[in-house]
């Protein structure tokens, strides 16, 4: 372990922490500092960078840059000092171990050494040498020639073979796929494993088919469709680890080139950090350099769409959209003719264009029509329900979802078919329709357990039964029931809101050591420590809220989770306005400024005027008599 600052680096795992909480970093990032810190001695050029960290893939000069710059961002500006044409080099003292006085003890000077130092410093040479020979050759290059075979990497994908929509349909196909693709990729020991229960529960089945590796889950569905009346294979194919997964849609004349195009897809997105980076935010980094490569390819620029529309980055993601509908439109792709009017309706709907959204997302529709894929279309159906919602007009939200409900069902995706009806519940619950909110969400639950889907799936369920509750001792024994089922990246944001509702109800009936209880299991550090803040804050603790707050703030800031920081700012900023306490007050509300969109802000109007976050208007008019 290497110490500098108020760091600690493993260099053999690539894992940085502070105050004994780990800091985030890409695989690109944790070989890019060790290579900064093993060589501080003297200026990296970014030639050198490039061999080191990229290996011979082919990337930008720019890149070099943007790693160097977040890697500031994470540790000191001061830490890696650039030599205009030269590069970069490591600046700060780097010490190998704490003493006993909690003091490190630094590094000898390179320039005294004895014999023994020297032999092992011969022996590591020596196995660096070997590891970077034979990394050389096991390391998958981007380099190869337009006819050479695609390099796929063995050992990394299980596949749970794709299956047909339907019981003995296209059984010769599916078994040529399967076995064309076993020869590259691992086979599951696992027989009763299949397609439809990874789509099902992809984190729930990925946990138990894969519980301690890196290993991708591949899977997915074969159909035959019409394109232009011509009969074509479509694979929907999903890759899924840990953190999040990928799905794709593609058409081919034959298994062959339908084997082809999903192994050169998957050999793609391996060679990216795609998988690999432990925070969302900088996936979009990822998919932004795979658009790059390929620009006319619908699967990544559907997955970088997605991630512009989540970060509220609606300019970009409109022209991307624009690119989708002329690519899709070109490539003659009846789903993502679709999908890319979906996307602009959803993009339409965030921009409070109803009117244009409902013709965006009515045209997507009957082309999802066209393309003959209920899978997708119960979604947009969904969307459909979310226009009628805006309208208050509960007979079409119902006519939408029992739509969507149909399509699901048509195409056997049971969780798309609860997922409906827990929206006409949610739906009646917020217009204030009492037996429907309970009818349909009772529904929700018939199905959950005549489909058998595992725990995870009813934490939602038992979330709204809570908010239904009339009395104080069913809404906590609600809430108990949902941080019972199993956790999930898909459900973990219910998991925190009635972790922190139930922190609220323990306060109120003065338990503190519960709600902190509830606080210690939470196992994410930005939403973890603005439990604590909140919690805190109630007992009147002031300087260990404002504490947690701020590691909360901070830690947000760095992984981009911009709800956390943003309600640790105003936060933050109710804190120093109680202790009359100026400090860092201008970083907060530069933050919140920066970083808040239109719709949040106007929500909190009043309390950011009162905040100094935004300037009333009234005082303003005033000062200029």
């Amino acid at each position: 372990m290497l110490y500098f600052l108020d760091f600690e680096f493993d260099t053999q795992q690539k894992r940085l922490f502070k105050h004994q909480s780990e800091i985030p970093l890409t695989p690109t990032q944790g070989k890019l500092l060790t290579l900064l810190i093993e060589s501080r001695a003297h200026v990296l050029s970014k030639e050198e960078i490039l061999d080191h960290v990229w290996q011979g893939r082919i990337v930008s000069e720019q890149v070099v840059f943007q790693n160097i710059s977040q890697l500031r961002a994470l540790i000191s500006d001061a830490a890696i000092k650039t030599f205009p044409k030269r590069g970069y080099q490591w600046q700060i003292e780097i010490t190998t171990q704490l003493t006993p006085s909690g003091t490190a003890s630094p590094y000898r000077s390179p320039t005294r050494v004895n014999a023994r130092h020297i032999f092992f410093s011969f022996v590591v040479a020596a196995c660096l040498f070997v590891g970077i020979a034979g990394g050389y050759w096991l390391w998958p290059h981007h380099n190869v020639g337009a006819n050479s075979p695609v390099q796929k990497a063995q050992h990394e994908v299980l596949l749970i073979p794709f299956s047909a929509r339907f019981e003995g349909h296209l059984i010769a196909q599916t078994r040529q796929l399967n076995n064309a693709l076993l020869i590259n990729y691992d086979a599951s020991d696992k027989s009763h494993n299949s397609a439809q229960a990874i789509f099902n529960s992809p984190y729930t089945e990925y946990k138990k088919l894969i519980p301690k590796s890196d290993k991708l889950l591949l899977s997915g569905f074969i159909y035959t469709k019409k394109v232009s009346n011509k009969t074509k294979f479509l694979l929907e194919y999903r890759l899924q680890n840990q953190l999040r997964h990928w799905q794709g849609y593609i058409y081919a004349d034959s298994i062959e080139k339908l084997e082809d195009l999903v192994a050169s897809r998957v050999d793609q997105i391996q060679k990216s950090d795609y998988f690999q980076v432990q925070i969302d935010t900088f996936t979009t980094t990822e998919l932004e350099k795979l658009n790059s490569q390929t620009p006319e390819d619908l699967d990544i620029l559907k997955h970088l769409i997605e991630r512009l529309l989540a970060e509220y980055n609606h300019n970009v993601a409109s022209a991307h959209i624009e690119q989708m509908i002329i690519l899709s439109e070109s490539q003659n792709h009846p789903i993502y003719k679709a999908y890319a009017q979906w996307l602009k309706g959803q993009l339409l709907m965030t921009l409070n264009q109803y009117d244009q959204a409902k013709r965006h997302l009515t045209r997507a529709s009957e082309l999802m029509n066209e393309a003959d894929f209920n899978a997708l279309n119960s979604e947009i159906s969904k969307s459909l329900a979310d226009i009628a919602a805006y309208d208050r007009d509960f007979s079409q939200i119902q006519k939408h979802l029992y739509k969507a409900a149909s399509q699901a069902r048509l195409a056997n995706r049971p969780v798309q078919e609860i997922r409906a009806y827990t929206l006409l519940s949610i739906k009646a619950f917020k217009l204030k329709l009492e037996k429907e909110k309970y009818d349909y969400l009772y529904q929700a639950k018939t199905l959950l357990a005549d489909h058998q889907l595992d725990s995870s799936h009813y934490m939602l369920i038992f979330y709204h039964f809570a908010l239904f509750a009339k009395n104080i001792e069913e809404k906590q024994s609600y809430y108990l029931k949902v941080l019972e089922q199993e956790l999930t990246p898909e459900n973990y944001w219910v998991y925190f809101s009635v972790s922190e509702q139930l922190a609220n109800l323990y306060l109120e009936q003065n338990k503190p050591d519960l709600a902190m209880a509830l606080a210690k299991n939470i196992d994410e550090p930005a939403r973890r420590d603005m439990l604590f803040a909140q919690i805190y804050h109630k007992l009147e603790q002031t300087d260990d809220a404002k504490r947690y707050a701020q590691s909360s703030f901070n830690t947000a800031r760095m992984q981009h989770i911009d709800w956390v920081g943003l309600a640790m700012a105003i936060k933050l900023l109710e804190l120093n306005f109680q202790a009359d306490d100026d400090s860092d007050t201008m970083i907060y509300r530069h933050y919140i400024r920066d970083t808040a969109h239109p719709r949040w802000l106007n929500t909190r109007h009043e309390k950011l005027v009162k905040l100094g976050v935004i300037s009333n208007p009234y005082e303003q008019d005033k000062n200029q008599y």
